[in-house]
């Protein structure tokens, strides 16, 4: 079942030697199992079932006979199962070969090379590609409307005419009537059936092209060797909203097609009936062409200005989702939300000005029709031309036959002028640099790396600044005259001219040797360039100069581990074969059966988005096991151990890295910060600002006595501090032995992450993990908001139903106005030469009426038909106006209220919402909001209304007709109730099953260079099909199952026109022929009309899933406490001290889940530096999130400074608390925003905080200093920087608590070192409470607590705790001390100093 937040299966669509096309796969046992495929591959039509009977498994769309699909019976199978509540979602997501989106994106990538090869870049479009590939389907969709609106106007212009001719007529034929019937049926149902193939076809091509559209810009970023600033925000918006102008496009094209030779042929028919005043009315009608093509340009330059503006929102929005824990912790909801506000309120007055245009657009068409027909008329009787009913009526059914298509319009120039202004977005992505891996092979076969004489660089990465201090860096420049800019890229810099390079280079005249099984250490201080060597031999820098060669497969750990939603086996399988002895090797060399056998579900455990649910060192660890999995040839290992405890770092490197990698012949490049283990590398090397400064074996480099030798013996001279400083556990006779002792601590890494952990997944079958080992819950299909309350809350948004009122009054007015003026007409031929009062107003005859030109009163009739057209007009303008704010007003509300909605929810919520689904809302489903629901609702409105007042004409007529009426509704009732359902279900599933390829694609752009290294591309890219194919199928045949009902309804409309020409027919003599031409010509618009109506409903409908699911959120999403309680605001200085008393508290993350602190007490004095230790799980971050209220205690309380922080607002706490997390967390913008996002601090107060922080000189060098951009994540600076720019965000903050958690992991040990004597001073006058698995860096707090199984083990002075030889924290120093020891240090040392 397809579901939105399933978690992504990375083994699902790997071939393993069984087909080409995945028809079954390999599970985790190595056994074979049935997959279940989104597509239909016609290689394989055929199985067996158990009986050897085929089966043809084909999707119905390729069984459908032609008539089948004429009348789309195909799909009547789907509405019975909906009808009997069988219809299941595996029924909607089988693709057909032909719609499937790999089949359609090699088309469109071969089409757009064969352009780019032939014009160049610069003149390639890629809208005559996608034109190229769409159009067999549009001209066979062009041709099949074509047909059905000629036979339209075959049926107004000649069957029509002579039925009223036979009105006129003294004597009936009434089989000659019945023939004229006959052949009006007939012509009427071409008109229905040609109609629905033709939209279906373009149905068809819509999902086509947009599943190509989408694959291919997919696969392009898979290539992309960096973003260049793009933003994740920013690529969803370009393939959700840019991809459904495209859909647009593919649906409405064939109509503006079809409207240029419906337009010749009007003239022709028009000329035939009145003569050439009728072809000037009609040219009138066509010019609505240029009005429309003028229209859509103003559109197009709103919608462009627009998009930006969208753009920015969904980014900031999606950073706001990425940093919701840290912009709890820091009470920055409402600055976030207030500068939302501000782009949504540009984003909404330029909504206003196209909303305004778009409606005048819609509301166009009628009175362009009108005009045209009271033009022509007047001008015809003016100039002294007779005119009769038949000619008359006959002309006004002509211009509403060619409406039917002309109707279509505005709808194809906006989907052409909004995919014009999609192209050139999508182009640029596809023009960026694709990466480039290495393929030279090193010149000496026993080397696997070969580095000469190269330099490298970055891509330039863009990024917007805060509109408040755009004009003030534009005059700074201005007046300081600079062309120059510094760039920074993952921590290094260098400054270049404005020559328009688009590179930043980095490292300088690299020379470097890896051999075959060596194992090469790289050390240096933060920013010297160490990550940047990495990613050059992963291609994703841009080499200068020089040479680089590499041999074998590659498998990369990152800083900053890369997790995917899947489970901890997939994580660690990465699309690989399961080898089972492979398998447990990885798990055991890299320290994880403990974390597996505490998992509810072992390594089939659900882990969520970003590892949300692990511990930063359970991620990293579980990173290595895949890199151990893959079996790779060369291990590029960036910092691998900043995130695990000292013991369990040991163990990685003794068991993993040497003996499992080194051991096995394997090559490693192993940059990091933990200086012990450079002695146990064959090579070692210095970087710093870019360059290789020294390199050798580990004994040669400190023989030299130099930076390396100096930096080593800082390093253990450190390490000799802390042991005597403190009473050591050497002197003792421990009672366990160290091995003991590193089984209770085997796990010390910590839990705190970007996303905080959900410790302990229960151990004992009473106490599983909610959802048995998932964590991501199942977007449901069934919807927690009906329709009617959504309608509901939509009209509530827009004011309440006061203003709804008001809103629909112009849209009645314009109705009426409408119909009367061919009701007055009818009434203008009926007075004839004025002197019918003479005869009986039942005359038959037209000739007995006379002529009007002979009617006295004929400039009163003239002039009151006449003044329909400005009346009209000024109710057009004043509709707009009114719809326009109404909607407008409606869609601010919404965005608002869910906005606020969603801030406001616990982080259960974010943990167990996909990102992408969170993101669905603010983008695909605000736009549809935004701008598509109040341009189909427009539509709608306006023809629900011609259709009520047009049916009620018909019924002034013949009142018969009412019988008719009754049968139609009747009908119409039992169609919606079959259809109604299914069409809900499939729309659900449509929204859905958009979100999985959402939070794929935004995985894959957050994990670019692990899927790169791992060569799992293709693997990412099947998964994608597969994800996208689901989608699609909804998609289409949504519209598809719309047109099902739409062709129902037009045959029961064709029944009820045949009723009206019958009664003309058999009423011969007893209504005046003017009065049956106003109900013929009622009769045959009602066709168009439905057509319309029902295609807009579907618009609508769809439009209003997208309310439903703003609503749902808005409705059904708990909410934190409140952010302030009146009467219980803590003092403006509170707190004055920083006094923390924790209280026997109890603490469990949600309902299901066992408690994670189970009664701690503890109290921390003002100023005292609490260090928090503890093995992996045991709660140490659940402190934390209890003492920031992230999540509500069950017992117990704490208080700060004696106030009970549960009795106060969560804004009252958390704004006055601080936190330095183990992630560092930075937004797009500055260096300044980052630091100081709402302006408080002056220049000085931030300089000092980066002084204090070691980060004053790196930033005084970039040219525009505190401005200067930082990209999304704060991804070009390097994991250390990012921690000490969150080190200076808590100095300013000032706050009387701090939390460290893990602040210093990624900084190297001697920036660590001077960052811990800041930590002294800087916060010498705050509560500190340091969690910590470096315990170098709590060993100097006045107490230590350790944490085991959410209760407090231990807590005392550390001189105490290590005087006890049977504690546990002196087990942890103990064990710390002899991993820290050493090779042969006196040696070396002593050789150094030589």
């Amino acid at each position: 079942m397809m579901n939105s937040s399933k978690p992504m299966r990375l083994n699902d669509d790997t071939n393993h030697g069984n087909d080409n096309h995945g028809n079954s796969r390999r599970d985790s046992s190595g056994s074979y199992q049935e997959a279940t495929h989104a597509v239909y591959n016609p290689t394989y039509t055929k199985i067996n079932s158990r009986k050897k009977r085929k089966t043809d498994i084909r999707p119905p769309i390729d069984k459908a006979s032609w008539l089948s699909i004429l009348t789309l019976s195909w799909v009547t199978p789907l509405f019975i199962k909906g009808w009997k509540g069988t219809l299941k979602t595996e029924d909607l997501t089988v693709a057909s070969y032909k719609d499937s989106s790999e089949m359609n994106s090699h088309r469109l990538e071969a089409r757009w090379a064969h352009l780019l090869s032939k014009h160049g870049s610069k003149d390639a479009s890629l809208f005559s590609a996608l034109l190229y590939i769409m159009r067999s389907g549009v001209i066979c969709s062009a041709f099949s409307l074509a047909i059905s609106i000629s036979s339209a106007l075959v049926s107004s212009t000649v069957v029509m005419r002579r039925l009223i001719a036979f009105t006129q007529s003294p004597e009936p034929d009434f089989i000659y009537g019945c023939l004229l019937v006959v052949a009006f049926t007939s012509l009427q149902l071409t008109t229905a059936t040609c109609l629905s193939l033709g939209f279906y076809l373009s149905a068809r091509v819509a999902g086509r092209i947009r599943a190509a559209l989408v694959a291919m810009v997919y696969h392009k970023i898979l290539r992309l060797r960096s973003l260049k600033g793009k933003s994740v925000g920013e690529i969803i918006n370009l393939c959700t909203n840019d991809s459904q102008r495209v859909f647009d496009l593919g649906m409405f094209l064939p109509m503006g097609i079809v409207g240029v030779f419906i337009c010749v042929f009007s003239l022709i028919a028009s000329y035939v009936i009145l003569g050439w005043t009728a072809v000037l009315g009609t040219i009138s009608y066509i010019m609505f062409y240029p009005l429309q093509i003028i229209l859509s340009k103003l559109i197009t330059r709103f919608r462009q200005h627009c998009i930006k503006i969208t753009d920015k929102r969904v980014r900031l929005m999606s950073e706001v989702i990425t940093c919701i824990k840290l912009i709890k912790m820091y009470a920055w909801e409402i600055p976030f939300a207030k500068q939302i506000g501000a782009i949504r309120n540009q984003e909404r007055r330029v909504l206003e000005k196209a909303g305004y245009v778009q409606s005048l657009s819609t509301s166009m068409l009628p009175v362009v029709s009108i005009i045209s027909a009271l033009f022509t008329i007047i001008l015809h009787t003016s100039l002294g031309y007779d005119i009769d009913v038949a000619q008359a009526f006959t002309y006004l059914a002509l211009l509403n036959a060619t409406r039917v298509i002309i109707i279509g319009i505005p709808f194809a120039a906006k989907a052409i002028a909004e995919t014009l202004v999609a192209m050139p977005r999508v182009k640029e992505l596809l023009l960026m640099e694709e990466i480039e891996p290495i393929e030279n092979k090193p010149n000496n076969p026993e080397n696997a790396i070969e580095i000469s004489k190269a330099t490298f660089a970055w891509d330039k990465e863009s990024t917007s600044l805060s509109e408040s201090r755009i004009v003030s860096l534009q005059q700074q420049q201005q007046q300081e005259g600079k062309d120059n800019q510094l760039q920074r890229t993952n921590g290094e810099m260098e400054i270049l001219l404005d020559d328009g390079s688009s590179v930043v280079t980095c490292l300088f005249d690299i020379n470097l040797v890896v051999k075959k099984g060596s194992l090469v250490g790289i050390c240096g201080s933060v920013g010297s360039g160490k990550s940047s060597l990495i990613s050059s031999l992963l291609g994703r820098m841009v080499k200068m100069d020089g040479t680089v060669a590499l041999e074998g497969s590659i498998a990369y750990v990152s800083q900053q581990a890369c997790i995917f939603n899947a489970t901890v086996k997939e994580n660690i399988l990465f699309c690989d074969d399961y080898d089972e002895e492979r398998y447990a090797k990885a798990i055991d060399v890299c320290n994880l059966q403990e974390d597996l056998d505490s998992l509810a579900q072992g390594d089939e455990t659900e882990i969520g988005e970003r590892g949300i649910n692990l511990s930063g060192g359970q991620k990293q660890r579980v990173s290595m096991a895949r890199a151990l999995y893959s079996d790779a040839d060369v291990y590029l290992l960036d910092d691998p151990l900043s995130a695990v405890d000292t013991h369990v770092g040991q163990h990685i490197f003794r068991h993993c890295i040497k003996d499992a990698l080194q051991g096995n012949g394997k090559s490693v490049v192993f940059v990091t910060h933990q200086l012990q283990y450079l002695a146990d590398c064959d090579y070692v090397v210095l970087m710093r600002d870019g360059r290789i400064l020294e390199e050798g074996k580990h004994n040669d480099v400190m023989a030299k006595d130099g930076e390396y030798a100096n930096l080593i013996r800082t390093f253990h001279m450190d390490e000799s501090e802390d042991k005597d400083e403190q009473y050591t556990s050497s002197n003792h006779e421990s009672k366990t032995s160290l091995d003991e002792a590193s089984s209770l601590t085997s796990s010390m890494d910590e839990i705190g992450s970007k996303k905080d952990v959900r410790p302990n997944f229960l151990r004992s079958s009473s106490d599983k993990l909610e959802y048995e080992g998932g964590l991501i819950k199942d977007e449901s299909v069934e919807a927690r908001v009906n329709r009617f309350q959504t309608v509901l809350s939509y009209i509530r948004a827009c004011g309440g139903f006061i203003v709804a009122f008001f809103m629909l009054f112009p849209f009645v007015l314009f109705a009426f106005g409408s119909i009367f003026s061919n009701w007055w007409l009818s009434y203008w031929f009926q007075q004839g030469d004025g002197g019918a009062s003479l005869l009986s107003s039942n005359s038959t005859s037209s000739a007995d009426l006379g002529s009007i030109l002979d009617n006295p009163d004929l400039w009163l009739y003239q002039l009151i038909y006449g003044c329909a057209v400005p009346a009209l007009i000024v109710i057009t303008f004043f509709k707009s106006v009114v719809f326009t704010k109404t909607t407008l007003r409606a869609t601010t509300h919404l965005h608002d209220e869910v906005f606020n909605k969603v801030v406001s929810c616990p982080m259960s919520f974010f943990d167990t919402t996909p990102s992408g689904r969170i993101l669905n809302r603010f983008s695909k489903d605000m736009d549809e909001v935004d701008a598509r629901l109040p341009f189909h609702l427009d539509s709608w409105i306006q023809n629900m209304l011609f259709i009520l007042f047009t049916i009620g004409v018909i019924a002034m007529v013949f009142p018969w007709f009412l019988i008719a009426v009754v049968f139609l509704v009747s009908f119409f009732v039992i169609l919606i109730a079959l259809f109604n359902r299914t069409i809900i279900h499939i729309k659900r599933v449509d929204n859905i099953s958009r979100s999985p390829w959402f939070a794929h694609l935004m995985t894959t752009v957050q994990s670019l260079s692990t899927v790169h290294a791992y060569g799992k591309s293709d693997e990412f890219m099947r998964k994608f099909h597969r994800l996208l194919d689901e989608n699609t199928v909804p998609k289409v045949m949504f519209f598809i199952a719309n047109r099902w009902l739409a062709f129902r309804l037009d045959v029961v409309i064709v029944l009820v026109t045949v009723t009206v020409a019958l009664c003309v027919v058999f009423t011969h003599g007893q209504i005046p022929p003017a009065l049956a031409g106003l109900s013929l010509l009622y009769a045959t618009s009602l066709l168009g009309l439905f057509q319309y109506l029902v295609r807009t409903t579907v618009f609508v409908d769809a439009q209003f899933a997208s309310v439903e699911r703003i609503v749902d959120y808005i409705k059904n999403l708990t909410s934190e406490a409140p952010t302030k309680i009146k009467g219980n605001e803590p003092p403006a200085d509170w707190p004055k001290q920083g006094h923390v008393k924790f209280e026997k508290l109890k603490m469990r993350y949600r309902d299901n889940l066992p408690l994670v602190l189970q009664g701690i007490s503890f109290e921390a004095k003002p100023k005292e530096n609490i260090g928090i230790v503890g093995r992996t799980g045991s709660g140490k971050s659940s402190l934390g999130v209890s003492l920031f209220r992230l999540v509500e205690k069950e017992e117990g309380e704490i208080k700060i400074d004696d106030i009970d922080i549960s009795a106060i607002g969560l804004y009252d706490l958390r704004s006055k608390l601080a936190i330095i997390p183990q992630d560092p967390v930075l937004f797009i913008g500055t260096i300044r925003y980052n630091l100081d996002p709402f302006m408080k601090y002056s220049d000085e107060e931030i300089w000092n905080a980066l002084e204090k922080t070691y980060m004053k000189d790196m930033v005084s060098k970039l040219d525009n200093q505190l401005e200067a951009p930082v990209v999304e994540n704060g991804d070009n600076f390097s994991v250390g920087e990012r921690q000490l720019l969150c080190m200076a965000r808590a100095v300013l903050r000032k706050s009387k608590i701090l939390m460290l958690d893990e602040a210093t992991a990624a900084i190297d040990t001697e920036t660590d070192s001077l960052v811990q004597s800041t930590i002294r001073e800087a916060f010498s006058d705050c509560t500190l409470l340091t969690i910590a698995h470096r315990l170098q860096t709590v060993l100097d707090s006045d107490k230590i607590m350790v944490i085991d199984d959410g209760k407090v083990a231990e807590f005392d002075t550390p001189s105490n705790l290590l005087a006890d030889s049977n504690s546990l924290f002196s087990f942890m120093v103990a064990n710390m001390t002899r991993n820290n020891e050493p090779k042969d240090t006196g040696d070396t040392a002593s050789h150094g100093g030589n």
